[in-house]
């Protein structure tokens, strides 16, 4: 049976998109997968970091961390990442925040320009996880 995960405090509704975010993530069996985070603040669904992908990275990445650890899963067990960025150009500053992240093992990932659903929007990743036993 497959569990939502949103940690406490957490909006479900809508963001900052406007979107209705159903759950941020969902646990099943021993894996769980992370809905596809932005830079937005997950209590009142403002946005963090505009124009800077640095700081965008960071709110991305501490979100996903929180629904992770929320399901019993952490950065550690990160199995694969999939990475929307707005702008190519900010690849090489998006990777230098993101592999201090996962110092252990880097996750299998793929990285791809996406136009995103608000234009201020810089990265959004979307993570799958195992849950150790």
């Amino acid at each position: 049976m497959n569990q939502a995960i949103n940690p406490a405090g957490w909006i479900i509704g809508k963001t900052a998109t406007g979107l209705n975010h159903l759950n941020w993530g969902i646990k099943a069996g021993n894996h769980v997968y992370v809905a596809g985070m932005l830079s937005t603040d997950p209590i009142d669904g403002h946005l963090v970091g505009e124009g800077d992908i640095e700081v965008q990275t960071r709110r991305v990445l501490d979100s996903i961390k929180v629904v992770l650890e929320a399901a019993g899963s952490s950065m550690d067990h990160v199995t694969m990442n999939q990475i929307f960025l707005r702008n190519l150009d900010d690849y090489h500053a998006f990777n230098e925040i993101y592999v201090s992240y996962f110092p252990n093992l880097l996750p299998a990932r793929f990285c791809v320009k996406l136009e995103m659903v608000r234009p201020e929007f810089l990265v959004e990743i979307a993570t799958t996880a195992v849950i150790p036993s």
